[in-house]
């Protein structure tokens, strides 16, 4: 039987391999150290971080995240040069490893975490100690008893969260029979490749997918996941009859790449609607023609649905997070600015509110450039744009720096804001390589300018700048690639990009879903695409308003936290 591929994929991976026939590897104590400076010297080499490590007498573990796929090629480079020190110490010659190397794909931050306490106990469970830490060849032992770590472990996310202090709370709590079944299951996993495009199947079991989503959407992403639809079947308790009526009626795409559905929308000219959630793990694409009847949307002048005139007043109230704890958050933020992992992060927060609206009729009655009704389940009614493509040109325009129209001399206080200014001038710079990315010839066609938009009962000045570039006469025929490098958008990130987007993870409460997402409309010869922020989403009946704000060095708590309550509203 042909073993299974190698998954390979950029991302983090629990790396294991034992000495031939279990006999020992590391003899003396200074095997480890040679062992741990090879390691250092491939992360180097490769780009590769070192998150945990275990070193046993006959075996080791390691954590790392990789940026390409080089996985292989690193742990090449381990094992050779290892084998060769340890050969021609011990004098010996022939096989040193057991075989290739084992290796698990983590794609899940519950994972991770679990993963590293299977890693860090290892020792326990051999009677080779009693605690977490207490095992000298371990990073937590060296976090224990204050030691410089490896240098390739410097931006681990052990010594960003642990101390000697809170070890054995986060590290020490013996694994149950369930997370041991969660390690087991991701031994499963499988390649998927789709013009050329590689994803990890089964990457949730179909309880995952099901629990607490909408049906049909939960068989879209299990179909994405690698699942057939007998699979499916048979967990829901239905026929395949009727799950193929499902696929069909919501033009569901049992493919791992949606982006790859709609670069064969865009060869084909064929228009479409695309919502994309925040860490894309959700996309929706549909051509338009067969657009599901309760999803409606504007893109300026672009839309769906017929103009309506509100004809009752409407209730609202919010029930927003307390200063004290936006503080806190914030002031984590603030630390991680200060040590040099982010300069300007987006935070949000999750706020209960209560009208007499139903969500569509808050949507067709809300007045904004961008908005979109999906399902009863979400609307947002958006001022800011995302991309727009007409001919060759991309556009994007990003939003950063709000203030109270009403403010005597509003548009000279923001405009000379300097914590405004910092933050506008970052995202610009973002933006700008972002378009670099996948276009020629990048121009700031205006910056800072100031619009006016309906916030409630009140005017806000919101504060804009113009990016451009040039893109390939073929940008049609790989839309959906083109817009994967995009995202998600910086303006409802920060950066840089990539370390921002974990921190966020790491300090907001809630799961953002299809918030700070991008929703849009390609007609088969231009797109043009809104940010999903002014966002309102139904769970179990009741109402919560997503928002947020740009965070700087020079962020005021107070003023922040009134910005946050300033952008929950009906825009009316």
């Amino acid at each position: 039987m042909p073993r299974r591929p190698r998954i390979d994929l950029a991302g983090y991976h629990h790396v294991i391999n034992h000495g031939v026939n279990r006999s020992d590897i590391f003899v003396e104590n200074s095997d480890y150290e040679v062992f741990l400076g090879i390691v250092c010297k491939a992360c180097r080499a490769y780009g590769v971080v070192l998150h945990d490590y275990c070193l046993m007498s006959n075996h080791f573990h390691l954590l790392v995240e990789t940026s390409r796929e080089n996985l292989s090629l690193f742990m090449k480079h381990i094992n050779s040069n290892y084998a060769i020190y340890a050969n021609k110490k011990q004098k010996r010659s022939g096989h040193f490893w057991q075989g290739r190397f084992y290796s698990r794909y983590i794609n899940s931050e519950a994972y991770y975490y679990t993963l590293i306490r299977y890693i860090e106990q290892n020792p326990i469970e051999v009677g080779l100690a009693s605690r977490v830490g207490e095992y000298p060849y371990t990073l937590a032992a060296l976090i224990a008893n204050g030691q410089t770590p490896p240098p390739c472990t410097l931006h681990s996310k052990l010594l960003e969260e642990l101390d000697y202090e809170n070890i054995q709370e986060m590290l020490g709590v013996e694994l149950n029979d369930e997370e041991l079944k969660t390690l087991s299951e991701i031994q499963k996993q499988k390649l998927l490749t789709h013009d050329g495009t590689k994803s990890i199947a089964f990457s949730k079991t179909l309880g995952q997918h099901f629990r607490g989503k909408e049906r049909d959407h939960a068989i879209s992403l299990a179909l994405q996941d690698g699942y057939t639809q007998a699979n499916i079947a048979k967990h829901l308790g239905v026929s395949r009859s009727l799950i193929s009526k499902i696929v069909k009626k919501n033009c569901v795409f049992s493919t791992p790449d949606p982006y790859k559905e709609m670069d064969a929308l865009g060869r084909l000219r064929t228009p479409f609607l695309f919502v994309v959630s925040y860490d894309q793990s959700k996309i929706f694409v549909q051509a338009l023609d067969k657009l599901d009847k309760e999803i409606y949307y504007k893109l300026e002048d672009w839309r769906n649905y017929p103009v309506q005139k509100r004809a009752k007043d409407f209730t609202f109230s919010k029930s927003p997070v307390a200063f004290d704890s936006y503080k806190k958050a914030l002031d984590k933020i603030l630390e991680q600015i200060r040590s040099g992992n982010t300069y300007l992060l987006n935070l949000t927060f999750k706020t209960p509110i209560e009208t007499n609206y139903t969500l569509k009729e808050i949507f067709t009655y809300s007045r904004a450039k961008f908005k979109l009704y999906f399902k009863d389940e979400f609307i947002c009614f958006s001022p800011e744009r995302f991309v727009e493509i007409e001919g060759e040109t991309i556009a994007t325009y990003p939003m950063k720096g709000t203030i109270d129209a009403n403010i005597p001399q509003a548009k000279e206080k923001i405009l000379s804001d300097t914590k405004e200014m910092a933050e506008h001038v970052m995202i610009v710079d973002l933006m700008r390589n972002d378009l670099g990315i996948v276009g020629s010839d990048v121009k700031v066609e205006k910056f800072r300018y100031v619009e006016k938009i309906k916030a409630g009962q009140k005017e806000l000045l919101q504060v804009s700048s113009k990016i451009t570039a040039r893109l390939p006469e073929d940008w049609r025929d790989n839309i959906g690639t083109l817009l994967s490098q995009l995202l998600p958008a910086g303006s409802i990130t920060g950066t840089p990009k990539r370390s921002t987007v974990n921190i966020i993870k790491k300090v907001e409460n809630f799961d953002r879903g299809f918030y700070t997402g991008v929703f849009g409309v390609f007609d088969g010869k231009s797109l043009r695409s809104g940010v999903m922020i002014r966002f309102i989403e139904k769970e179990k009946g009741k109402l919560y308003y997503k928002s947020g704000g740009g965070i700087t060095i020079d962020s005021n708590a107070r003023s922040e936290y009134e910005e946050l309550l300033d952008k929950i509203y009906l825009p009316f």
